[in-house]
């Protein structure tokens, strides 16, 4: 567990950072890949850090973090109750958008001590608090944060991560720099299961009623019972295929939205850090431990799929982050009960909400019948009979963008790039956030200073009043 603390928000960086202006932080996003400690080996961009790596400290990893995808309070909900929000999953606000307030994605992270889960999906803020930080100052929003942080990490495991760092698992073009000392490698991952299984009680409704097509059998995907009593419509048809590609693209924005916070907290901070999708997934996740063991998924092997043999498919990490389908359940009857559980739990009268008076919406809100919910089971369990998992085409856990973090080194960057590659946060980090530390680029802090001292001089010079 990172080293706790109870910074202030003296003589350091981070009311700086609190205040940082968000355009600033948009217009100065860039992809800044070289941090302290390593080495770019190129014909034409060699080069070698003199600096040794120098990791995060926990209030850097926290920020973070929690921009990237905190608790921030409870949603708004405000949708009309009679059509729009039964299909919340949950009433939490996190800092990125989710449909349905799904949040069905969670951050893992490996630094030099460890590997984590940030469980924040497991957190409730409190009844109407709909924003947390509300009228706080800037050092009661760091020490809460803190708190919040702390009670959402779970470590996995002691010292870095055994992601990729070679093929098959990482590109060539990444290696060089990727899950480096001193670096934090942050690594969302979705749960597609939940979602699906909420979707599919509004598709299989009444008011829908969707015949959902098996494009490799071209027959419906365990409706013909429904189809043949008319409650299943037979000139609406939605494919499979299509089902899960729209469903996998809804939430796999969710990944890019916590990379693109966090990536604007670093500018806000002063440090290096870039999105990207360098890792083969599988081999990320743990697919074959006997190269990398990479987050430990526990993997299955389907029965059948779009190749022969099929490859195996990423479920979940056992009792830390599990998708709704087996091996977790015995079947997907079991799954769908589970989720509904789970929904459920969010409406009970003890549980947060946002409304002033909640009886009056969520009286009107619709509940799936049990016609609907045997509708929903009967179609999950023809995909997981049929192909050996579910989802049918995509995986149950899936992952693509990976987001990382580590103290830039300016040397490098002053080498190559013409002024403006990097700003004056980035010039006065360790002044700012860790005064107690060496500053490897003191040098370049002071010989900042003198030359803004003496243009000021030249101008008043000039200035004949």
């Amino acid at each position: 567990m990172p080293k706790k603390g109870n910074p202030t928000l003296k003589n350091n960086g981070y009311e700086a950072a609190l205040k940082y202006p968000l355009f600033d932080s948009i217009f100065n996003r860039r992809s800044r890949r070289f941090g302290l400690g390593m080495e770019l080996a190129d014909s034409s961009l060699e080069f070698k850090s003199s600096a040794p790596p120098i990791p995060l400290d926990e209030v850097e990893e926290a920020l973070i973090v929690w921009a990237g995808t905190g608790l921030t309070g409870l949603c708004l909900a405000d949708l009309p109750p009679e059509t729009g929000i039964d299909l919340l999953c949950q009433w939490t606000g996190r800092t990125w958008p989710s449909a349905c307030n799904n949040h069905g994605t969670e951050l893992f992270f490996t630094n030099d001590k460890g590997l984590y889960f940030v469980n924040v999906k497991g957190m409730l803020p409190k009844d109407k608090e709909v924003d947390v930080f509300f009228k706080m100052n800037r050092e009661e929003k760091i020490k809460r944060l803190l708190e919040l942080y702390r009670e959402s990490l779970v470590k996995l495991e002691d010292g870095r991560a055994n992601l990729p760092d070679k093929m098959p698992g990482l590109f060539d073009f990444n290696q060089w720099n990727t899950n480096k000392p001193g670096a934090t490698t942050f690594i969302p991952v979705t749960d597609v299961t939940e979602e699906y299984l909420n979707l599919l009680h509004l598709y299989c409704s009444s008011s829908y009623a969707f015949q959902i097509i098996d494009d490799l059998t071209g027959k419906p995907a365990g409706m013909d019972h429904w189809i043949k009593q008319g409650r299943i419509k037979e000139n609406v048809k939605l494919s499979l295929f299509d089902l899960e590609v729209r469903i996998l693209t809804g939430l796999n924005v969710e990944q890019a939205f916590i990379c693109q916070n966090m990536s604007l907290v670093l500018q806000a901070l002063g440090l290096a850090g870039w999105t990207f999708s360098g890792f083969i997934p599988r081999f990320a996740m743990g697919a074959a431990p006997q190269l990398f063991r990479g987050l430990g998924f526990r993997f299955i092997q389907p029965k059948k799929g779009s190749i022969d043999p099929p490859q195996t498919v990423p479920v979940g990490r056992d009792g830390v982050f599990q998708g709704y389908c087996p091996p977790y359940y015995k079947d997907m009857s079991e799954a769908v009960d589970a989720f509904l559980e789970h929904k459920e739990s969010a409406w009970k009268p003890d549980k947060p909400f946002p409304y002033q008076e909640p009886e009056k919406q969520l009286m009107k809100a619709p509940k799936p019948t049990k016609r609907t919910i045997q509708i929903v089971k009967d179609v999950a369990n023809y995909i997981y009979d049929t192909y050996g998992r579910f989802p049918a085409f995509v995986d149950p856990m899936f992952m693509r963008l990976v987001f990382q973090a580590q103290h830039i080194d300016l040397d490098f960057y002053d080498k190559y790039y013409p002024p403006g590659s990097y700003s004056d946060m980035h010039l006065n980090h360790f002044r700012l956030f860790h005064p107690d530390m060496e500053d490897p680029f003191a040098h370049k802090t002071e010989k900042k200073r003198v030359r803004a001292s003496q243009s000021k001089k030249e101008k008043r010079g000039r200035n004949p009043f």
